[in-house]
């Protein structure tokens, strides 16, 4: 997962990018101040944070079988451990469905060719895996004009739209 040291660029949906502002609480338990994202084991040091709230969620993380505090969190970060992994898609749909209104980012193994299918399950914006180029992966967020399916972001199909 992303680290506290290197400042990671976040891609939005709109193509830009900047710096992110989420640090992660440090090893010896001290809190940072400003944006702060969580782990689900530390969640019960939300209320302690002063700026915007996250919490990441790993492939382990179900918001199926976890009681998640949704309307409290400003960000909740999806880590994606590999490209063959699919649970974070899962993952944002349901939050979605759920009534998650905050920012939804993914993280982890995300690269230009799945930007567009990520968007289309609701996320936000977007940390690339190391290594990968954020000026060309921005092009990945348009490989298509839209989807032929109904989406988490798209509720109704292309064909339904009469488009």
């Amino acid at each position: 997962m992303p680290n506290n040291q290197t400042p990671n660029l976040v891609l939005n949906l709109a193509g830009d990018s900047a710096l992110d502002t989420f640090q992660r609480i440090a090893e010896d338990g001290v809190l940072p101040s400003g944006d702060v994202t969580v782990s689900l084991a530390q969640i019960e040091r939300l209320a302690e944070i002063s700026g915007k709230k996250g919490l990441v969620l790993t492939e382990k993380d179900s918001p199926e079988t976890t009681s998640l505090p949704l309307a409290d969190l400003d960000l909740i970060e999806i880590y994606f451990p590999a490209f063959a992994d699919g649970r974070g898609y899962s993952f944002a749909t349901l939050l979605r469905r759920q009534g998650f209104k905050g920012e939804l980012r993914a993280t982890g193994d995300v690269f230009k060719d799945v930007l567009f299918y990520l968007k289309r399950v609701g996320f936000d914006s977007f940390i690339l895996k190391q290594g990968k180029d954020i000026n060309e992966a921005k092009a990945g967020l348009h490989d298509f004009t839209s989807g032929y399916q109904a989406s988490t972001a798209e509720p109704q199909a292309h064909y339904q739209a009469g488009r």
